[in-house]
């Protein structure tokens, strides 16, 4: 926003929501020293003066309303072409963020949240202010878990002989009241719908009713029935079920006609007391009825009948009392049965088969009325699921007893749900009336938080309510491995040992003291643990080598001495003026054929030395 001050007053900290009529920013009153909330209307509806003015007035209205349960408006402005008001501002969540935080709330504190809402609708709704948007996200929880219920400021406020009747009703379409859905008039009691299905939605975690478009979503507020899945009914009193039931009957007169009667209830429940639900869900209250005045015929008073007339009358009057005493005895005596009402216990009625339990009913003189059918995976089809009293309750002959009665399990085709984000993957199972089951971890090279598998597997056809197992990637596996030592190794062998790291730079130096094409340093210390695909720089040490001459191996062949028997034999070698014995044995000469051959090796010219007993016996040059 381009002010950075209000009304010469508010000081704008940080924007803190966006909606779809206004921007709401946390600003500081520099008056008083606190913290608030200001909500700016958008421009899109500055330059409607109709709308500006409802916008005016309904925030008038709403500042009327002090309550610990709604957040309190503190001023209403203008400046230039910006509209705002100026509420609390409340540290804390609003209620769909809590949902989403937690999935679903227990009913103890679902409950507790309601209570506090109906609180601050019964103070509005005396005041002849109607909410008209009752959504989770205009309803706040401080950090001190106090309810408040927010933008009173878009409801318009009402008078005893005024009730709005309009098909441009403000609200989200998720919680709109059949009537708001049709362009009815809307008024407490619209409220108390709309609070219905939050209450729904803090129980099982998702809204009862959804569809492509808003106008789909508003017909099923009309037509359809909300029911409640399978797995969560279990968690939830029958009691509460009813509450909710009540609070969203698509007529608003079958609905809890005050919010009084509804924290009635709920204490009720919470005190382990069950409320006493009325089977039609009506509350009507006796009405006084004016009469129109019409004049009185006064008697004359001078007007005398004859003596003989009054005679005859006196007389007709007691054969017709005579007469009516007996009809009287008469009667009583042969209808006294039929003022006597034989009362029944009413049966368990529960996952019977209808025809079973009208033949059941009848038996005792009760009728039995199906109050709807709906689709229900635990009870077989045309199988009752509820009734209306309970069993056991006692009842008057003839009384007629109300059932749910059960269509079966829908059949539903599995969605492809591989490759989706979990929560996008909730998402589509809630949208088929599907539900999440088993959700399991696996590392895999897809991204973290997406569905790799699912059981069943898509397009199996299963029932309305079955739930999907899920395996989600945890990402790629991070191994943990332990540095080896690959000094003194070649740069192949050194690929080979650290295998599961990767080889970064790598460093040539020259020292010839040093064996040549061999690693002398690395950058990662053998035997620290390091992750898998850790970078390791290697140092190696490379030169040029001068070439080698060939070794090549021969034998020296030596004449012995024709005049000795036995004798020592000696041959050295001479390198570079150095001699190296490399033969010296004590030779028999009829041993050998007169010769004896030695074998040597060298490369290029060498000098071998002969000697026999340590005489110099022969020189000998030999090139290899």
């Amino acid at each position: 926003m381009e002010y950075k001050l209000l009304g010469n007053r508010y000081e704008i900290i940080e924007k803190i929501a966006d909606g779809g009529m206004a921007f709401v920013y946390k600003a500081k009153c520099t008056l008083l020293n606190r913290i608030v909330a200001i909500k700016v209307l958008r421009h899109e509806f500055v330059n409607d003066e109709e709308f500006l003015q409802k916008f005016k007035n309904e925030a008038q209205a709403a500042a009327s309303l002090t309550h610990p349960n709604i957040v309190n408006i503190y001023d209403v402005g203008q400046q230039d072409n910006i509209h705002y008001i100026v509420m609390e501002y409340v540290e804390g969540l609003n209620l769909k963020e809590l949902i989403k935080k937690q999935g679903k709330l227990d009913y103890k504190t679902a409950l507790d949240i309601t209570k506090q809402i109906a609180v601050a609708l019964s103070q509005a709704h005396k005041r002849h202010i109607i909410h008209r948007d009752i959504k989770p996200h205009n309803i706040l929880i401080s950090n001190e878990g106090i309810v408040k219920v927010a933008d009173f400021g878009i409801a318009k406020a009402t008078t005893s002989s005024t009730i709005t009747c309009t098909g441009s009703v403000i609200g989200s379409v998720h919680y709109f009241s059949p009537e708001q859905a049709r362009g009815g008039y809307v008024d407490e009691k619209s409220d108390l719908y709309s609070l219905g299905i939050v209450l729904f939605e803090m129980l099982t975690g998702r809204v009862p009713f959804k569809g492509d478009t808003p106008v789909n979503i508003a017909l099923k507020h009309i037509n359809d029935e909300l029911v409640f899945p399978d797995e969560i009914k279990e968690d939830i009193p029958q009691s509460v079920i009813k509450l909710v039931d009540k609070l969203t009957q698509k007529s608003q007169v079958n609905r809890y006609q005050k919010s009084e009667d509804l924290i009635k209830d709920i204490e009720s429940i919470q005190n382990n007391v069950e409320p006493s639900f009325d089977d039609d869900y009506t509350h009507y209250a006796t009405q006084k009825i004016d009469l129109p005045k019409k004049r009185l015929v006064k008697q004359d008073k001078n007007l005398k009948l004859p003596k003989k007339n009054k005679k005859k009358i006196t007389i007709l009057a007691i054969i017709l009392g005579l007469v009516l005493a007996l009809t009287l005895t008469i009667s009583a005596y042969f209808l006294k049965d039929f003022f006597v009402v034989k009362e029944y216990e009413v049966p368990d009625l529960e996952n019977m088969h209808i025809d079973d339990a009208k033949e059941l009913l009848e038996k005792m003189n009760l009728s039995l009325q199906i109050r709807r059918e709906v689709y229900d995976a635990t009870v077989d089809e045309d199988h009752i699921i509820s009734q209306i009293p309970e069993s056991g309750t006692k009842v008057k002959e003839g009384y007629i007893i109300k059932v749910d009665i059960s269509k079966g399990g829908k059949i539903v085709t599995v969605p492809d749900l591989l490759n989706k984000r979990l929560d996008q993957a909730n998402e589509i199972l809630s949208e088929n009336n599907l539900v999440e089951g088993i959700v399991r971890y696996e590392y895999s090279n897809l991204p973290e938080g997406t569905v790799i598998k699912q059981d069943p597997q898509p397009l199996t056809q299963v029932k309305e309510g079955s739930e999907i197992n899920l395996i989600v990637s945890k990402g790629r596996q991070v191994r943990i491995i332990q540095v080896p030592n690959v000094i003194g190794k070649t740069l192949e062998q050194a690929k080979i040992d650290l295998k599961g790291l990767v080889i970064g730079n790598i460093t040539t130096i020259e020292d010839t003291s040093m064996p040549n094409n061999v690693i002398v340093s690395q950058s990662l210390t053998s035997g620290q643990r390091v992750k898998e695909g850790t970078k390791i720089n290697l140092t190696i040490n490379r030169y040029n080598e001068e070439p080698k001459e060939k070794i090549t191996t021969k034998r020296l062949t030596i004449k012995l001495p024709q005049d000795k028997e036995t004798f020592n034999l000696i041959v050295n070698e001479i390198v570079d003026g150095k001699s190296t014995t490399i033969y010296n044995e004590t030779i028999n000469s009829s041993e050998y054929n007169g010769t004896i051959s030695i074998q040597i090796q060298g490369s290029g010219k060498k000098e071998y030395e002969i000697y026999v007993d340590n005489q110099l016996y022969e020189k000998l040059q030999v090139q290899f």
